[in-house]
């Protein structure tokens, strides 16, 4: 987790470092136009030297090249490579090419980053590893090219930029510590009380309040914050209020006992915030069989809540008409995408127990792969057999039954159990759950319950669950 910073260290940054980067372009600004205006100087001057050079070569020119060659050598050669780096003079003369050769320089890659120097608005080109400048004098068809090295310009440039920048520094440090000073004593120390007040805000102590301050900005923050306290405190009663009855309200809706005949039943239901998006349920049906519901509507809270109470309702209306799990989904399907917008989606597993037979007959709407172990230690996978409600109009489920002997077990979950996270990003997983419930299989529902439980937790390492967590185990026993 990133370190946070003072509101001390947060006001220094925010005045120190805009000067800073002020300061930093504005040298580098300045060095660049140093150099700039070194490279045209430079530029003159070797103008001025092409210009006396094409004289000099034009009165040589009636000797021939070799004594155009011989002087251009002469004067390449005094200039030492200490005071005038990459110094090298080129000769266009009748169509002919003279390079200097006194510094070996010559060739015609040097000659043509001469040329494209010469007709650079910046007076520079590339050659190899260096870069030169250069000027050009002609006359007719002589052209004399004079060039040089940039080192000795950024070398001189860069000197007189860090004594530039060391004194506008110190004088910026001067000035940075006045302001600091004086800022930090009319702002940071206000300003931190106003942090710590909404710090322990944040905390949950609401009501809180802070001192006045004497500045009349700060003064107003200082009103806001105690006004934004006071309300909040005062919302917070009233949320706290409202959501004790809507759990109230829930709980209501949730079956009062677990029973069933021939079989025995344990719940785990562990909402994320006070109500919950999950649901369970179990109802008789007028044929004397019962019903078995676990249903986990998208996302958690007081709209998945909401959802979750709807559903028990539009259930409640099903079973009176439809006999089958596939049947009573398809209602709830329609319904569903009548009443509520598209995004709001629910699973739900359905299973209808006749104690008599000795059948379970199950439909899933993209529900939690569900478990079934036999009393001979078979596990088996109960696995969605239709989509989600609230997907399509027209969807359709399928409704597979199985034939139950004494002794076997059903275990029902959200996903909220499966999807369970550690704090390194594993998830809990259907290969754990299943283990475990096979595991125990010779100890008492109530036992698989807390083991569920407890494997959660232990799974979490006491960090908060992110989705409500419901899990149902029942044991058949005719």
């Amino acid at each position: 987790m990133m370190k946070r910073r003072s509101i001390r260290f947060r006001l220094v940054a925010a005045v120190n470092l805009p000067l800073i980067v002020f300061l930093a372009a504005f040298l580098v600004y300045e060095h660049q136009r140093e150099i700039k205006m070194r490279v045209d100087r430079e530029h003159v001057s070797l103008g001025k030297e092409a210009r006396t050079l094409l004289a000099a070569v034009s009165r040589l020119r009636d000797q021939g090249h070799p004594a155009v060659q011989a002087y251009i050598d002469e004067v390449c050669g005094q200039m030492q490579d200490t005071f005038s780096p990459g110094h090298h003079i080129v000769v266009s003369l009748d169509g002919t090419v003279l390079q200097a050769v006194a510094h070996h320089r010559a060739s015609p890659e040097i000659f043509r980053a001469m040329q494209a120097a010469a007709a650079s608005p910046t007076h520079r080109a590339r050659f190899g590893q260096e870069e030169l400048v250069a000027g050009k004098s002609d006359r007719g068809d002589v052209a004399v090219y004079v060039s040089e090295y940039l080192t000795n310009i950024r070398r001189s440039a860069r000197r007189h930029a860090w004594q530039r920048a060391v004194r506008i520094l110190f004088l910026a440090a001067l000035a940075g510590v006045f302001v600091n000073v004086v800022f930090l004593r009319m702002a940071a120390r206000p300003l931190r009380q106003l942090a710590t007040t909404v710090r322990r805000i944040a905390e949950g102590n609401l009501g809180v309040q802070t001192a006045p301050f004497s500045g009349a900005e700060l003064a107003y923050l200082a009103d806001a914050v105690n006004s934004m306290s006071t309300s909040l405190a005062r919302s917070d009663r009233r949320r706290r209020q409202e959501m004790a009855q809507a759990a109230r309200i829930q709980r209501q809706l949730l079956p009062r006992e677990l029973s069933l005949p021939g079989a025995e039943m344990a719940c785990l239901f562990q909402p994320v915030e006070a109500v919950a998006g999950d649901y369970y349920d179990v109802v008789g049906l007028p044929n004397g069989a019962w019903l078995m519901c676990v249903a986990d509507v998208s996302g958690h809270g007081v709209p998945a809540a909401m959802s979750a109470t709807m559903l028990k309702a539009l259930l409640q209306h099903a079973i009176e008409h439809h006999p089958t799990p596939a049947a009573i989904l398809a209602f709830l399907n329609r319904q569903l995408l009548t009443i509520c917008q598209t995004d709001n989606l629910a699973s739900m597993f359905l299973a209808r127990w006749d104690s008599a037979a000795m059948t379970l007959d199950f439909a899933s709407a993209g529900h939690e792969t569900c478990l079934f172990l036999s009393v001979d230690g078979t596990l088996r996978e109960l696995r969605s057999t239709g989509l989600m409600l609230g997907v399509l109009d027209d969807a359709a489920w399928e409704t597979q039954s199985l034939q139950v002997r004494r002794g076997d077990r059903l275990l029902l979950v959200t996903d909220g159990v499966t999807e369970a996270m550690s704090p390194q990003g594993d998830l809990f997983g259907r290969r754990r759950l299943a283990q475990g419930f096979c595991d125990r299989r010779g100890q008492g529902i109530d036992d698989v319950i807390r083991s569920i439980d407890y494997s959660l937790g232990k799974h979490r390492q006491g960090a908060a669950p992110t989705d409500d967590a419901t899990a149902l185990v029942v044991e058949f026993s005719g």
